[in-house]
């Protein structure tokens, strides 16, 4: 009987059997003490509860705590972020880990160094400043090597009471002038301090205002809030999470006035509606009605005026805001302006609805009725900078016609420079090479070109002698918009005196706090369209990143992962992951080796139990082959984060008119080329990840590094 035929029959009356009517007295006179069989019930079973935020509550995270013999027990959080577990199983010291189910955050930590008792409980919230403390009682700023197997980093050793209490002593020091803004204790215990029921206040407010964010060799703990006039390197501006860190060597985040403080609240409040108000507008092409009050008359967005113009993803049907987080990048100095990032999913019948995977970055402020809008960051011409790591796979050894080395296997970590046209009649048609400076570029810049009407600008492949005057020649351009400041190992030898290679590795604790890069634009005659700050939402990272997520197995990986050891090219396929199609399609013995106009690629997508501290989603695929005559092939594809097989065709045309396609590997004589395969992925805020497998068909085939 369901609930709604019980409502309609309405409640029964009370009725009372014979043997029932008999026993009801025997039990009350027991209930009252009668008798010699009374007992006194057990205690409650030790229970630890708390709340998971990440200055929004995470609902339906897993939570799982882990004692310092690896015993487990797990729990599901509420709506409002509140999780309990019954802890009795358990021996101290332990660690907890949330982990958001919509892959918008990263994995999240707290520490306990003593259970309670039973009939007892306690408190130990799970959230981003919890997650710095856990981190820093380790060596290498990833706080999931509490609960890795392997770690060096144990339980037992690291979560002790005079370590967390320095660690927290040291996250307490760095957040002094938030600590006071917000209205909390100068010290402060954000693991076993209740938290605030209501979002984005106290606790929670200052929860919003920093993040993690890793980097290779350091992590940091870094704010949203503005950057002194002062700032310098990330050392002396952000807080390192390790266990090397104390109260006496960390900096200090600047002070922040009220006013701020009450502006990001409401700030934060205005993004927590902002997907909602979004949707409409977007169905609706971005103008309109639905519109009002979301997107600002003057909207503008990297030379778009109307905002599914700018993100076209906006557009489909598939389109999620549910359970979206915004978040801001950063703020002006008075917090009335700031850069944030809106997830969203694109869902469909053969996908999930994972907001890891795509996000609209753009400018928001509050106009002078208090409320805020999308105003966009005003730039008139396509531009973006973005953190990516790579790890680039060969498959061959012939020797690179740059380094003058066999092809070898290596890890690079850089910038990805994206000067976009926007086609005929816009203003982006004028563009026609570039020079960029910023944070971690070489002092004299870099300078990129036009390859065609429809590419990104590509970077030269020589440091020009003087400033270029005129447009590079498209034999000039490198074939490449990802500039590498970073490598891994370190034995690697990169190579020389190339535009897009760093002559030294960058060392990112000495990087230029903030990411705000200088674009110079120039015309076709080389006449000057302006300079314009492009901010890039992440900070930079070196090639350990992607080598210590390559090494957790939390990259995607073709096939079923048997490709990646199991193939071995040129020989004859056989054995484990012969028949799958990439190997087919990179090796010169393979079925797909000859010239193909598309490829069906199988894969797998990244590791969701990886041990690393921002767990990967899949985003898409590239085919890239370069051949001898000039042409260069690249077709990306984008996809969903469960997708384990996608399709991509070659649709264009080279230079010279033929029509493009996937050329030959298995005619080297006729023509040398390269075959690239490349997987893409990206953290929750936004480093991309990806992983390229490569076969170069002859010595003379052009460079693949």
């Amino acid at each position: 009987m369901n609930a709604l035929e019980k409502y309609r029959q309405g409640p029964r009356p009370l009725r009372l059997t014979t043997l029932a009517a008999t026993l009801l007295p025997l039990a009350m006179l027991s209930a009252c003490g009668g008798g010699s069989g009374s007992s006194t019930p057990p205690p409650a079973a030790a229970q630890v509860s708390g709340t998971v935020a990440t200055g929004n509550f995470v609902s339906n995270a897993a939570v799982t705590a882990t004692d310092t013999h690896g015993k487990t027990v797990t729990a599901i959080s509420d709506s409002n972020g509140h999780y309990t577990l019954v802890t009795a199983s358990l021996t101290a010291p332990i660690a907890l880990v949330a982990t958001d189910p919509t892959g918008q955050s990263s994995n999240l930590v707290s520490v306990l160094t003593a259970l309670p008792a039973a009939g007892q409980s306690a408190t130990a919230n799970i959230n981003t400043l919890t997650t710095a403390i856990a981190a820093l009682l380790t060596p290498d700023g990833n706080p999931m090597d509490l609960v890795a197997a392997g770690s060096t980093t144990t339980i037992g050793g690291a979560v002790t009471s005079t370590n967390v209490k320095n660690a927290t002593a040291t996250l307490d020091a760095y957040l002094a002038n938030l600590l006071s803004a917000t209205g909390l204790p100068a010290s402060y215990d954000p693991i076993g301090t209740p938290y605030p029921t209501t979002a984005h206040t106290t606790a929670d407010n200052l929860v919003d205002m920093v993040s993690i964010v890793p980097e290779g060799s350091v992590t940091y703990l870094i704010y949203n809030t503005p950057l002194p006039s002062s700032a310098t390197t990330q050392s002396n501006t952000y807080l390192a999470l390790n266990n090397t860190s104390t109260p006496s060597n960390t900096p200090v985040v600047p002070a922040v006035t009220a006013a701020y403080v009450a502006n990001y609240a409401s700030l934060q409040n205005y993004l927590s509606g902002l997907p909602t108000a979004l949707k409409p507008c977007a169905a609706a092409g971005g103008t309109g009605s639905a519109c009002n009050g979301v997107i600002d008359a003057n909207y503008k967005d990297n030379g778009f005026t109307n905002i599914t113009a700018y993100d076209s993803n906006l557009t489909s049907s598939n389109l999620s805001f549910t359970s979206s987080n915004p978040y801001v990048v950063n703020t002006n100095a008075n917090g009335t302006s700031a850069l944030v990032a809106i997830p969203y999913a694109l869902v469909s019948s053969t996908t999930q609805n994972s907001l890891g995977q795509y996000a609209l970055y753009t400018t928001v402020q509050q106009t002078p009725s208090g409320s805020w809008d999308i105003i966009g960051n005003q730039l008139p011409y396509n531009l973006s900078a973005t953190t990516r790591t790579t790890y680039r796979q060969f498959l061959d050894t012939f020797t690179d016609p740059n380094t003058g080395r066999p092809d070898t296997n290596f890890f690079d970590a850089g910038l990805t420079l994206a000067i976009g046209s926007m086609g005929s009649g816009e203003s982006g048609a004028a563009l026609y090479f570039a020079h960029v400076t910023g944070p971690g570029l070489p002092a004299a810049g870099l300078w990129l070109g036009r390859y065609n009407a429809t590419l990104s600008m590509l970077l030269v492949s020589t440091p020009p002698a003087a400033p270029l005057t005129s447009p590079p020649t498209p034999a000039s351009l490198s074939g490449t918009n990802e500039y590498r400041w970073s490598w891994a190992p370190s034995t690697y030898q990169p190579p020389t005196a190339r535009e897009f290679w760093a002559t030294t590795p960058i060392d990112v604790t000495q990087a230029q706090a903030g990411s705000v890069y200088q674009f110079t634009l120039y015309d076709i005659n080389g006449n000057n369209l302006g300079t314009y700050s492009v901010t890039n939402p992440n900070n930079a990272v070196d090639a350990t990143l992607g080598q210590s997520y390559y090494q957790a197995n939390a990259f995607p990986v073709l096939g079923n992962g048997d490709f990646v050891t199991g193939v071995q090219c040129p020989g004859v396929l056989s054995g484990a992951g012969s028949s799958d199609p990439a190997a087919n399609f990179l090796c010169p013995t393979g079925s797909l080796a000859a010239q193909q106009t598309s490829l069906t690629m199988n894969f797998t997508p990244p590791s969701a139990t990886a041990k690393v501290p921002s767990p990967l989603t899949e985003t898409g695929a590239l085919i890239q082959t370069w051949d001898r005559a000039g042409c260069n092939v690249q077709e990306p594809v984008s996809f969903g984060p469960t997708t384990t097989s996608a399709t991509i065709s070659a649709a264009g045309t080279c230079a010279n008119g033929t029509p493009y396609a996937f050329w030959a590997i298995n005619n080297p004589s006729g023509d040398a080329t390269f075959r690239q395969l490349q997987l893409r992925a990206k953290t929750p805020n936004g480093v991309l990840f990806y992983v390229n497998q490569v076969y170069r068909n002859a010595n003379n085939a052009v460079s693949a590094d």
